[in-house]
């Protein structure tokens, strides 16, 4: 009897090591897909130069959407404020909904304006730089357990170069 329970015990153990080897090569996975999606995305941006929806202004450009269909790209989250959430097919979602792909457009001139008026008063010309903005992406990845999935809302974040123009 004794040995029987501590076969028992083994095995258990064993599973365990098992089951934890498994969730990481999960999360693994699932974060360099995600992370090779937001880089596509972000190429995308930059050779557009930052003209990353289409023609009638609401919905991604269908560069963005194929990329995000070719990585079988299909996790889900709530955005940010400030930011603005995509689904897959690039219909764009309400605030507080969950979203496949969060963007956000950063003017840096407006920053730099700003912190030079702030500092120096109202001897600073403004508006004499170019116009300069940068975007910042947001994509999500989980580990698809039911529990862990609704506790943990992992993301990946990444951002273009300036673009001027």
């Amino acid at each position: 009897m004794k040995e029987s329970v501590s076969v028992t015990t083994i095995f258990q153990i064993v599973i365990i090591f098992i089951l934890l080897f498994t969730a990481i090569m999960c999360l693994t996975i699932n974060n360099s897909n995600a992370f090779g999606v937001k880089d596509e995305i972000i190429n995308v941006i930059e050779m557009n130069n930052g003209n990353y929806l289409n023609s009638d202004n609401y919905s991604l450009s269908s560069d963005i959407v194929d990329a995000i269909s070719a990585a079988a790209y299909r996790t889900t989250g709530v955005c940010d404020d400030n930011y603005q959430g995509y689904e897959r097919n690039g219909q764009p979602v309400s605030t507080g909904e969950r979203a496949s792909i969060c963007i956000r457009e950063v003017n840096v001139t407006n920053g730099i304006d700003t912190y030079l008026s702030q500092e120096l008063g109202n001897t600073v010309a403004q508006g004499e730089f170019v116009n300069g903005r940068y975007y910042q992406i947001v994509l999500f990845y989980q580990l698809d357990l039911p529990v862990i999935r609704q506790v943990y809302n992992f993301q990946t974040k990444g951002e273009t170069k300036i673009i001027y123009g």
